[in-house]
């Protein structure tokens, strides 16, 4: 099946283009996990499912998929980068459901980590993304465009993918034009 297709609204949230086809994705993920054996694939899944399922507006599954995924990746000790991914995506929730204190201190923690730790810097550009976006939507702007900047110039020098350039241009673009308003 094919992967679905979104769109950002100007509120920077991601937004499906067939929330229908998007259901029946999460469907067939679900459906795939009691087949899947390695838990590095089955962390692949669950985490894209969460995802999915936070664009959805499933914030409970969703945040369940993800603490369940962080468990597995403690147990198996699957590493810093697959913990710092699962974390981000779970701070996505958070700011979601409103509960800023929880998604503030997560993303603060997120971008120390990234930061300090040498296997984990290859997430930095994300986490800073993720987290402006959560001070977006507290209306914080200024901090918001400074973590968006900080994002984009670290994607352009390690050449990330025209998408992920894009989707940060286009959320400074936005916050400038509400700083502005």
């Amino acid at each position: 099946m094919e992967k679905p297709k979104f769109k950002f609204d100007e509120n920077l949230r991601s937004i499906p283009e067939n929330p229908k086809h998007l259901k029946s994705y999460i469907q067939n993920m679900e459906s795939s996990l009691d087949s899947i054996k390695d838990p590095k694939q089955y962390i692949s899944v669950i985490g894209e499912m969460a995802v999915y399922l936070r664009i959805l507006g499933e914030f409970e599954k969703a945040e369940t998929a993800l603490e369940k995924s962080l468990k597995i990746i403690a147990k198996e000790k699957l590493g810093i980068q697959r913990e710092v991914q699962q974390k981000i995506r779970l701070a996505h929730v958070l700011q979601d459901k409103k509960e800023f204190n929880k998604s503030n201190t997560l993303f603060a923690e997120l971008i120390q980590t990234c930061r300090k730790n040498e296997e984990a810097k290859n997430y930095l550009a994300f986490a800073l993304q993720h987290s402006g976006k959560n001070l977006f939507d507290q209306n914080l702007f200024t901090d918001a465009l400074a973590q968006f900047e900080e994002a984009l110039s670290l994607r352009k020098s390690m050449n990330a993918p025209q998408d992920q350039i894009e989707s940060t241009e286009l959320a400074i673009k936005r916050t400038k034009e509400l700083l502005k308003a």
